[in-house]
């Protein structure tokens, strides 16, 4: 990844969050996963991120697609404002956990609130970790969930 491909990343998600009126630094980390940009907890980091990530979700889509416009070989860039994305996923992980234990007890199948695809690969990757349930995708759209069930015995 060239330097001028993470200068660009950087540079236009911190433009982008200026149309919000917020004058905030993005700190880069390259990963395995791509570029990693994060902007630090401000006052205005809820409406950054939006009703469950929507916004933040947005400013990601953005963001990659103005880098790729510029560079089409470009690293897929991750956003995140103050942590958000790492606690969503300790939340989705311990969520998925809790629910597989009451499907492993009770027997009966157990339906999630909807989520977007991210959300839901999270909970379907950490399920596959417990070999006494299983889990589908239900719904369509916005209505889509997942739902856990056990597996025979």
């Amino acid at each position: 990844m060239t330097e001028t491909t993470i200068e660009l990343a950087k540079r236009r998600l911190e433009e982008l969050v200026s149309f919000f009126g917020i004058n905030a630094e993005a700190s880069v980390r390259e990963s395995e996963d791509g570029l990693e940009l994060e902007i630090a907890s401000t006052p205005a980091t809820p409406r950054l991120i939006g009703h469950r990530g929507e916004t933040l979700r947005a400013l990601e889509f953005l963001v990659n697609q103005m880098v790729k416009h510029a560079d089409a070989g470009a690293p897929r860039v991750l956003v995140d404002v103050a942590g958000y994305r790492k606690a969503r996923r300790a939340a989705l992980e311990d969520l998925a956990r809790e629910t597989a234990r009451r499907v492993i007890e009770s027997g009966q199948e157990e339906e999630l609130k909807p989520m977007n695809p991210a959300e839901r690969r999270i909970v379907h990757m950490a399920l596959r970790e417990i070999p006494e349930v299983s889990t589908e995708s239900r719904g369509e759209d916005r209505s889509r969930r997942i739902v856990v069930l056990p597996k025979a015995a």
